[in-house]
């Protein structure tokens, strides 16, 4: 490896590797959901509830990118634990539970807090794909896998919430989906789920 031309790294378990390891990606993508995250708490008001939520994940995604950085070793790192899926499960309950229910597509946008929280949840949710296709070379904690699909879907209705509380709603796609019409998505109103 060539250590002068910046092509590497070394992650939490002290391993030297190149920049383009799959764990140095999934790292990326949790640090960039994390930054997605930043700008969304930059429109809200310092204290507001969805800001609590966001702050305490941010903590939660150290600790994500940490037992990340550490695979393939025996370092200890701070971990996801059922605490944070349980916080994650109370998000989704609580601030759902306001919500009209989905009966089609929504169009990701609204305010601007609720259009960066969209594009977190699409960064976690490719993320969760980095995180499936790295589980084919490391043993990966069920814990990691479950946090980071709850992780978006939290994120989905965080924006969601943000939206209906600024008055603004969802904009909803209303094509009607039948036959070959139905894609990836078997023909269900809302997000796939999974």
């Amino acid at each position: 490896m060539n250590e002068e031309n910046g092509a590497e790294t070394v992650l939490l378990s002290g391993q030297r590797v190149y920049k383009d390891d799959e764990r140095v990606k999934v790292c990326g993508i949790i640090d960039e959901i994390s930054c997605h995250i930043g700008v969304v708490k930059s429109f809200l008001e310092r204290g507001d509830e969805v800001s609590e939520i966001l702050t305490r994940i941010q903590g939660q995604l150290f600790a994500l990118g940490s037992q990340i950085s550490a695979l393939g070793s025996e370092t200890k790192t701070p971990t996801v634990t059922q605490e944070d899926l349980d916080f994650l499960d109370q998000v989704i309950q609580t601030y759902g539970k306001s919500l009209p229910k989905l009966t089609s597509f929504i169009y990701p946008g609204g305010s601007r807090a609720a259009a960066f929280l969209h594009l977190a949840r699409a960064a976690a949710r490719r993320g969760e794909r980095a995180i499936v296709a790295l589980s084919r070379r490391f043993p990966i904690d069920p814990k990691i896998l479950a946090y980071v699909n709850k992780l978006s879907s939290a994120l989905f209705v965080l924006a969601r919430y943000v939206n209906f509380r600024e008055g603004l709603g969802d904009e909803t796609w209303n094509k009607i989906l039948s036959g070959d019409d139905c894609g990836i998505y078997g023909g269900r109103p809302g997000w796939a789920k999974s």
